[in-house]
């Protein structure tokens, strides 16, 4: 498990991006190598030091990777924990990590995993297959309504469902300490995928939680600042300190499992660094002036940028198309709070619950005016939730929409919609059409959106938008459901792709099922052949049969339109030139090996 970009050091030594002199070097514990090291083979034999040094938009909204967080969270975490395998995105092969290897029976239903002997959590306490089964168990505990029947997660997270086969959970079983066994309860195609995405924690630090049935507390960031060197992991790197606003700092795990062919213990860096910061394009700004090791660059920064590769010695490496995807979607949820309001106005329910008024709505909006705008025209307007440099997953020939407004009020016609004197829209009961748009504070979300707010009134449609807090929006995503519409990004910081990576988004009862989530039953037709269409796929092992089935799902959303999706933009990173062993893939962490990269130069004044 990788993440994109993450940060480690000690002491208040932000002097570094101003470029004061590099701090003392981190001393190594002189721990012995697990039985199972594992031997990075075919790199560029590095020397311990420097300070690999990141800046970022995101905080981390907690240090428990299974509570349900932002990309920027997650990268962080990815340098603290491990899964049991995980993906080389140069080879594009999944490898070995905690498991050294794996057995597939032949009723292709059966997994078994052999641990690395010897490894130690940071903590120095030895990790085996009881951590294994403990951190299973937690994802998919569950209990059930004595009265109802009704079974439902301990935990709600997007890892039960997808731990889930057709209903029913994966088994899993200790052999023996280094040992594990799971059972799928059909074949599963993606189970290896899945594999891939759940980091094993520690049973002696995190059981207690869990006796008390408060696991989702666990590891808050408060812990991080008052008790860091409580967040164990097995990963390349441990969290030194945390403070909120400024930054956020790792060090390296004195007992990582993984060495050079020389015997050093890996990572070389000392400190990895993420500095806090509110805009996107001060990220930008501190990376193409020197202050940062390495950054994502966006379209409409390339140019300017470039011109500083001699001067600041780095260079941009283009990827292609980014499989990121962002969103606009409306709130279909039928729902009532406890208190009995809908979350929902009735009328606009109406509105959002009719397909021609939301394939209006992509009618209406001018995409390429934002690629063009907003993008430098570096990108093109995405058409599927499964992008392009996804390959034969992407199905190229379904419904696509592009700027035509007169069809958009066509369309808002046949769904009985008319127009007062003012150029208004007016429903079908003569109310006006008017919505609000939650979309994430900072950044640069409020230029992709203000041109569907202009769009919209273009043809009588009020939109407002409401910037609020990433942990505010989660909490109306999540829990509270009372709001209009939202705007959001989907991705993975891994290379590696399957659509079970999704599956809390595509099935009904998905706890990511965007615009109407946790359903008991499909509230639509079209929702429940996506579900039968999503869980046949899982259980076909030929690739061009699974393939064909998530083709129909991309024709289904088209048509259907439940999301407006915005852009498929151009994926440019930079990297300074002092650091060794860069392997940059086509698509997910620039730094995914970041425990190989090293640098001759240290900071220096």
């Amino acid at each position: 498990m990788k993440a994109p970009f993450r940060i480690v050091s000690a002491l208040g030594l932000l002097l570094a991006l101003a470029g004061c002199a590099e701090p003392p070097a981190v001393k190594r514990e002189q721990a012995p190598l697990p039985k199972d090291v594992e031997i990075v083979q075919g790199i560029e034999i590095g020397q311990y030091g420097g300070m690999f040094i990141l800046s970022e938009t995101t905080q981390p909204t907690t240090f428990n990777y299974y509570v349900p967080s932002n990309m920027g969270t997650v990268s962080i975490l990815g340098q603290m924990f491990n899964t049991l395998v995980d993906f080389n995105p140069i080879k594009m092969e999944i490898v070995p990590a905690l498991a050294k290897s794996w057995e597939v029976g032949e009723d292709q239903q059966t997994y078994t995993f052999h641990l690395r002997e010897g490894i130690r959590w940071a903590d120095g306490e030895p990790f085996s297959a009881d951590d294994v089964v403990f951190t299973f168990g937690v994802v998919l505990a569950d209990e059930t309504d004595p009265e109802t029947g009704e079974t439902t997660p301990l935990y709600p997270t997007r890892y039960y469902s997808e731990l889930h086969i057709d209903g029913k959970k994966i088994e899993f079983e200790k052999l023996d300490d280094f040992t594990v066994r799971f059972r799928t309860p059909t074949v599963y195609a993606p189970f290896m995928y899945d594999m891939m995405s759940v980091p094993i924690l520690p049973k002696h630090k995190l059981q207690p939680y869990h006796e008390k049935r408060d696991f989702m507390r666990a590891w808050t960031t408060q812990t991080a600042i008052d008790t860091p060197s409580e967040i164990v992991g097995t990963g390349p790197f441990v969290l030194e300190s945390y403070r909120p606003g400024e930054r956020l700092i790792l060090t390296p795990n004195p007992h990582y499992w993984k060495a050079d062919e020389s015997g050093q213990r890996l990572p070389y860096i000392d400190r990895l660094i993420y500095k806090f910061v509110t805009e996107s394009n001060t990220e930008v700004v501190y990376f193409a002036t020197g202050q940062t090791s390495a950054s994502a660059v966006g379209p409409s920064d390339v140019a300017w940028v470039k011109d500083n590769e001699e001067t600041y010695d780095f260079t941009l490496y283009e990827r292609g198309l980014s499989p990121y995807v962002t969103m606009i979607w409306l709130n279909l949820n039928p729902g009532k709070s406890d208190e009995g309001k809908p979350y929902l106005a009735p009328h606009k329910l109406r509105w959002f619950s009719n397909k021609l008024f939301r394939q209006a709505l992509l009618y209406a909006f001018d995409r390429e005016a934002v690629i063009d705008a907003v993008f430098f025209g570096r990108g093109q307007p995405l058409d599927s939730f499964v992008s392009p440099p996804y390959g034969k997953w992407h199905n190229e020939n379904i419904k696509k929409y592009r700027y035509a407004p007169e069809k958009a009020r066509a369309l808002l016609r046949q769904a009985e919609f008319t127009w007062d004197d003012d150029g208004r829209l007016l429903d079908p009961d003569g109310k006006r059409v008017e919505f609000d748009l939650m979309l994430p504070s900072g950044g640069s979300w409020e230029e992709m959106v203000v041109t569907f707010k202009e769009n919209l009134d273009a043809i009588g449609i009020t939109v407002n938008l409401n910037p609020v807090d990433f942990t505010t929006m989660l909490r109306k995503i999540d829990y509270t459901f009372d709001y209009d519409a939202g705007v959001i990004g989907w991705g993975s910081n891994s290379a590696a792709y399957d659509p079970s990576g999704s599956k809390a988004f595509y099935l009904s009862e998905g706890i990511y099922h965007i615009w109407h989530p946790k359903q008991k039953k499909p509230a639509t037709e079209w929702e429940a052949r996506i579900d039968q269409l999503f869980n046949e796929q899982e259980q076909i092992l030929d690739l061009q049969e699974r393939q064909a089935r998530m083709h129909e799902v991309q024709n289904i959303l088209a048509e259907e339109a439940p999301m407006i999706l915005l852009a498929s933009t151009f994926s440019t990173v930079g990297m300074q030139n002092r650091w060794r062993n860069i392997m940059m893939p086509s698509a997910g962490s620039p730094i995914w090996n970041i425990e190989m990269l090293w640098t001759p130069e240290p900071v220096t004044d």
